[in-house]
């Protein structure tokens, strides 16, 4: 493992986790009311990322542990870059669409083309793609780079002047030095 690769780890599942903040309070929160995050997206000018996972999935519980519950416990996500949600397809609670009306999640997902798991989402409050989704895992020490590429590609396609860094480092720095 090159060094850059280990301190990029390293950061992400140290220095990025905000101690103040409960695992149960911070953790990958899982979607159930589309319509009032679609509301939320509309009124805080932010793309929604949907990471459509299973429990059965080796390949999810990797990125949820590696990626983004690290991302959610930092505290530098959620509302501020991104509005993020879990899809667990294997669960039997339904969630409210972007109509409210209940679907269920298998459904959802399929009709979305997205039930290979795992696949991330980019979507505006109107439920349009604006950025190209992530379909698996091609290097796992990369994938939050990937992620923070496509917001900013997303923020693009929404029409917003917003970019954030490459990196996760560098937007803990960014955090850092604007507090």
């Amino acid at each position: 493992m090159s060094k850059r690769v280990f301190v990029y780890l390293f950061m992400l599942t140290t220095f990025c986790i905000t101690p103040s903040l409960s695992n149960a309070e911070a953790s990958f929160k899982e979607l159930d009311d589309l319509q009032s995050l679609a509301e939320k997206s509309k009124q805080q000018a932010l793309p929604i990322m949907l990471m459509f996972g299973a429990e059965w999935c080796e390949y999810c519980q990797v990125l949820k542990e590696q990626v983004f519950n690290p991302m959610a416990l930092s505290g530098l996500y959620e509302e501020s870059v991104v509005l993020m949600r879990h899809v667990g397809i294997d669960e039997d609670q339904p969630l409210i669409d972007w109509h409210g009306s209940p679907v269920k999640k298998d459904k959802w997902a399929y009709q979305l083309n997205a039930d290979l798991t795992p696949t991330v989402l980019f979507l505006d409050g109107f439920g349009r793609e604006v950025a190209p989704r992530i379909i698996g895992i091609s290097e796992i020490t990369m994938y939050a780079g990937i992620i923070h590429q496509n917001l900013n590609i997303a923020y693009k396609n929404m029409g917003l002047n917003k970019q954030i860094p490459l990196t996760p480092e560098q937007l803990e720095i960014q955090w850092q030095q604007h507090r």
